[in-house]
């Protein structure tokens, strides 16, 4: 893939304040998701997702939401067990389900105001993801703060599935059976299971236990 020569020059000129400089790394990573997903746009089916795989056996979760909703604390929480593929987009293959991972920095609040830096998968102790991932289950995250736990789990039919999933894609209209490719996903990897939750604590529990019915 070509990178656009405008990404490797900085937005604005930069002064010496770490401020400015963690505004530029996000500015980055933002860019540089951007043009992946225009390169592989009719090729990939993609989704707003956070994944992670079985260190053995490749099968992978997929979690799809939009963003605020708890995917990056997620993958970190899981990732210290399971391979680390991505916190922001999935790349599917339509006719075989195998994931093209993305392991991108992942944006960490830290301290008392809560400000997000892009930290390596590395420096946060990720496990490296296996070398063929592919769709094992498809989840949908719903945030609800203040909903009782444990979260709470539901199995959608493929057409709920389909239009709860549509809002979460990118380029979809370029693959050539858009629609039917995210059926045919969905029939080959399981229903699709919505969690309801208030803390992204409470799945790392029903995760496990998917992989478990995965193996």
């Amino acid at each position: 893939m070509e990178i656009d020569p405008a990404l490797l020059a900085v937005h604005a000129p930069l002064d010496d304040s770490p401020e400015e400089f963690r505004c530029a790394l996000q500015r980055l990573s933002q860019d540089v998701t951007h043009c992946l997903i225009t390169a592989q746009a009719g090729r990939l089916l993609m989704f707003h997702a956070a994944a992670v795989s079985h260190p053995q056996t490749g099968a992978s979760m997929v979690f799809v939401a939009p963003s605020g909703t708890g995917k990056t604390t997620l993958t970190r929480l899981l990732g210290r067990t399971h391979g680390y593929l991505t916190d922001e987009t999935v790349g599917i293959e339509p006719a075989t389900g195998r994931i093209h991972p993305y392991p991108k920095p992942l944006s960490v609040a830290y301290g008392e105001n809560g400000r997000k830096f892009e930290t390596s998968p590395d420096d946060l102790g990720l496990v490296a993801a296996h070398p063929v991932p592919a769709v094992a289950r498809i989840v949908l995250l719903r945030r609800e703060y203040g909903a009782p736990a444990p979260a709470s789990v539901e199995e959608l039919d493929v057409l709920d599935a389909v239009a709860a999933l549509i809002p979460e894609t990118s380029a979809l209209n370029r693959l050539p059976r858009p629609l039917q490719s995210v059926a045919e996903l969905l029939t080959r990897t399981g229903p699709l299971v919505r969690l309801s939750y208030h803390e992204a604590g409470e799945l790392v529990p029903l995760v496990f236990r998917m992989f478990e019915d995965a193996a």
